[in-house]
């Protein structure tokens, strides 16, 4: 029953099948699954062993090893989770016979290590008074197919030594085969192991051994215990006695590893001696990996010089292989002085180099910049900024390097990047050139490449506003959106963005416009003039704001449900559409006629309030903050208005028998409405006394309506309403939003500015695509294209703009056209320097919003102009002030210092490379 269980298993199953046959000990159904497929090399989820490795670590399983290998089993693959290689597994399993069948193999590599330790060292390491013969008859078989007797760990500790650490008699047994039938080199770490065998097993006979002989041991023993000159000197006897032998790629790495962690640069020099040709390393690259940040994490300024120079220029991701940067940043000390810091001189290295990738994020998300903002290391953050690194981006917590960063060091920065052309400001071709290099997204820079441990973020693209919209919602960094800079990079963006924006404001100002005629003058009315006419525009218009929000909808889901603007916006079309389907009776026609024009005319004024005029915009925030904070307040005090609402309520509405007596008796009975007046005004229901107090708030009491006569508490009551409510909250809302008022005044500027942020960030959110309905927005692209509004793009993103000032505030962008071209503007033949393609050459074109509707917007806006002429006149009055030609001198002293320590460092490496090979 057993086997037709297994062979039915085999048949649907057979890894699993592999798996249980094994743990049954059945070679034959075992030998079953792997004819029908399983594989001996597959690691399950669950599992951390092959079916192969699981079968060389437990004893008494050598035919299983046999059918593996037999089944193309991966002797020399380690494994990923715990790093041992099946000769360290089949070592310990203490089976001679699972070791025997590895051995025979003629790939198999005896001395392959893990966690720095051979199989062979693994058995000294686990041999005790129970275990010592299997083991020992284990040593034997290693021993005899040539392991290395002498290989040691990486504290240079060999197997001998292990050995001798006691004086039991099984001890000595092994000790004296060792020493008797291998060469056994007993005096590594300064003769260790020959005093361990002197005190526990005096006259013992050690041989003499061949010390002349250098092997690998002794090189590692040497580099790690030794200095560098009696490395050299053994490696040159290596090198005469292994004439001709190159070192196999594992020892090489080890050996130039523990140099480059030794910080000893004559030997790594001397092991890449004969691995660089012209200057550059002609191994595998891979046998550099990891170097480079190791001499980052130890500031080993001089190697790290050594290996950049010597890394091929095609190798790139060796050098972005680990976020160098980062590393660096993480051990600088912002107190200690930066020329002095190796890790801060090691960051100057690396960001000279074209090759590195500013951007370079951790596992944690984090780049360069997030660790210098978050450890407020100012001369870190300089550097950075100077090499272009971007300013946005977030780590795995949400935060960004923008929204912490000093705003003055920041706005120091952002002041050097408006720069302009040698020429006079009042020449007609000078010229200011801004530069947008820390807003450039990393994806759009070279040497940029995906990392694994990123997830897709559901965007095509990056997000270029992000910057821009952290500034805007941090309070000390809001002010900088007036720099020409950023202003500049809004501007450029409100230029692509404007056709969308007014095609949008007009069709809805049309629709607006006739809905709330046709509600007005003609819903409801078979003989009212144009009623036709107003209600197919009301139509139209209300199928493009279906169209509308649909579109916004299916491009971003999660964006469009948490926006209230949205909600009432679906909520104005679903109240339209019901109108304009449906003609209801008189009573329902007036509340939905009512409803739909107040939802109508809210939505036009949101929508007019994000019109790019200074003032309409002020005004809006005016509202929208004065309406919150009036609302917040009236949460609060409600609790006062609902007490005096009740209180009322109790003191003077007139109870039924009153009323009856009043009525008959005729005292009251007036016309209809001053009935109604009487009862608004003597609190008769809990709706009416609620409503009273609301309008009591504003001031209108009506007083002499109310009778104080039918309680003496009244007038109290009353009177603590006149102060608490009258006098000390209507006029504390009142200061309150006079308060805000003023404050937004104060500050229109930045909120216009602001709110155009905050505008051009919702239509690129709308533009953005999601990963699940990608399906959808590729058959939508026509209408918007993904990078509709996009300055960075991955074929040319926009590094700078130059603005020229006295030719109507022109932009010019930049753009490569063949060289030796006739410009126009010139007219002569354009040359210049070469570029990276000798055939294209730098040019500055004319920039276009290239929009039908309105081509002709291609000037700056003169207060960014303005700006950007101030921030340079102010420069060049620093230039003659005595700060300045202090601080220009102390750059001159130290550039000058930092040679001279550079030349003083490659004369002695020159004079000690001389005295190795004299």
């Amino acid at each position: 029953m057993s086997s037709l269980k297994f062979q039915h298993l085999s048949l649907n199953s057979p890894q699993l099948a592999l798996a249980a046959s094994f743990n049954a000990n059945d070679l034959s159904e075992f030998n079953r699954a792997l004819n029908n497929g399983a594989n001996v090399n597959l690691r399950d989820r669950d599992t951390t062993y092959s079916a192969f490795e699981l079968a060389c670590k437990t004893p008494g399983k050598k035919q299983f090893i046999r059918a593996c290998l037999n089944r193309g089993a991966a002797v020399s693959e380690r494994n990923p989770q715990t790093n041992e290689y099946p000769i360290h597994l089949a070592a310990l399993s203490f089976d001679t016979d699972n070791l025997s069948e590895l051995l025979e193999l003629p790939r198999i590599a005896v001395d392959q290590k893990y966690e720095d330790r051979t199989a062979l060292f693994l058995l000294f390491e686990q041999i005790n008074g129970d275990n010592w013969k299997e083991v020992f008859e284990c040593i034997k078989l290693l021993l005899k197919y040539h392991a290395n007797i002498n290989a040691t760990n990486e504290d240079s500790v060999s197997p001998i030594a292990l050995l001798v650490t006691g004086n039991d008699g099984w001890r000595k047994e092994i000790l004296e085969y060792c020493l008797q039938n291998y060469s056994v080199n007993v005096d590594f770490r300064r003769k260790q192991a020959r005093k361990a065998i002197e005190q526990h097993f005096p006259g013992t006979i050690i041989p003499k051994i061949d010390m002349e002989n250098v092997t690998l041991e002794i090189l590692r023993n040497k580099l790690v215990a030794g200095t560098e000159d009696e490395f050299l000197t053994a490696y040159e006897k290596y090198s005469r006695q292994n004439e001709g032998h190159v070192l196999r790629d594992e020892d090489f790495t080890d050996l130039l590893s523990n140099a480059v962690y030794q910080a000893k640069q004559m030997i790594a020099l001397k092991l890449l001696e004969g691995r660089i040709v012209g200057g550059k390393f002609t191994g595998k690259p891979a046998l550099l990996s990891g170097l480079l940040a190791m001499c980052c994490n130890r500031g080993n300024v001089p190697l790290l010089e050594m290996l950049l120079k010597i890394i091929p220029d095609t190798e790139v991701w060796l050098i972005n292989e680990d976020p160098l940067l980062s590393l660096l940043v993480k051990q600088i000390d912002v107190y200690k002085d930066k020329n002095k810091c190796p890790f801060f001189k090691s960051m100057g290295i690396l960001l000279k180099d074209p090759r590195i990738e500013v951007d370079k994020i951790d596992v944690k998300h984090y780049t360069a910049m997030h660790y210098a903002v978050k450890y407020k290391i100012d001369h870190a953050q300089e550097l950075l900024l100077a090499k272009g690194a971007y300013v946005g981006g977030e780590n795995m917590f949400g935060e960004s390097p923008i929204s912490d960063m000093d705003s003055l060091l920041l706005e120091k920065h952002l002041d050097s990047c408006v720069t302009s052309n040698d020429r006079k400001p009042g020449d007609e071709d000078y010229e200011v050139r801004i530069d947008f290099s820390n807003f450039i997204p990393p994806a759009h820079k070279p040497n940029y490449a995906k990392p694994a441990q990123v997830p897709f973020v559901g965007l095509p693209y990056e997000d270029e506003m992000q910057p821009i919209v952290r500034m805007a919602q941090s309070s000390s960094a809001k002010r900088l959106l007036r720099h020409p800079v950023i202003s500049s990079i809004l501007l450029l963006k409100w230029l692509k963005l404007i056709c969308f924006f007014y095609i949008n404001l007009v069709i809805c100002t049309t629709f607006f416009v006739s809905f709330t005629m046709y509600v007005v003058f003609c819903y409801g009315r078979e003989d009212a003039p144009f009623k036709l006419f107003f209600y197919f525009v009301s139509l139209a218009g209300w199928i493009y704001l279906i169209v509308r929000e649909l579109i916004q909808f299916l491009l971003n889901m999660r964006v469009y449900v948490r926006s209230l603007e949205n909600g009432m916006e679906v909520l104005l079309i679903l109240a339209s559409g019901a109108v304009l389907m449906r003609e209801f009776g008189d009573e329902t026609r007036r509340v939905a006629s009512a409803c739909v024009i107040l939802l109508s005319a809210l939505e036009f004024t949101l929508l007019i309030g994000t019109l790019p005029v200074l003032s309409i915009a002020t005004h809006m925030v005016m509202l929208k903050t004065v309406s919150k904070n009036f609302l917040k307040c009236l949460v609060l005090y409600s609790i006062i208005l609902l007490a005096f609402a009740f209180s009322f309520y109790t003191l003077f509405r007139v109870s039924g028998s009153a009323k009856s007596v009043e009525t008959s008796t005729g005292e009251t009975e007036q016309g209809g409405a001053d009935a109604d007046d009487d009862q608004f005004n003597q609190f008769q229901e809990v709706p009416l006394a609620l409503m009273k107090i609301a309008v009591m708030l504003t001031g209108e009491f009506e007083a002499a309506n109310i009778k104080f006569q039918q309680s003496s508490l009244s007038y109290v009551i009353f009177a603590l309403f006149l102060f608490f409510v009258s006098i000390v909250l209507f006029n504390l809302m009142n200061g309150l939003a006079v308060s805000d008022t003023t404050a937004i005044k104060a500050e229109s500027e930045i909120i216009g500015i602001t709110q155009k942020v905050f505008l051009i960030n919702k239509y690129e959110n709308a533009l953005k695509t999601s990963k699940p309905i990608r399906c959808v927005t590729e058959r939508l692209a026509w209408i918007f294209p993904s990078n509709s509004l996009q300055l960075f793009s991955n074929a040319d993103p926009l590094k700078y703009i130059v603005v020229k000032p006295n030719q109507s505030n022109t932009i010019m962008i930049p753009s490569l056209v063949s060289r030796y071209t006739h410009d126009v503007e010139k007219g002569n033949l354009e040359l210049g320097n070469k570029l990276e393609n000798d055939r294209l050459l730098e040019h500055n074109q004319k920039y276009s919003t290239e929009c039908c509707i309105m081509p002709c917007l291609s000037n700056m806006d003169g207060k960014i102009v303005k700006y950007a002429l101030e921030i340079l006149h102010s420069r060049q009055q620093n230039v003659g002030s005595i700060d300045y030609r202090l601080s220009r001198m102390e750059q001159n002293i130290e550039q000058m210092v930092q040679r001279q320590t550079d030349l003083g460092n490659q004369i002695q490496s020159l004079v000690t490379m001389l005295q190795a090979r004299s």
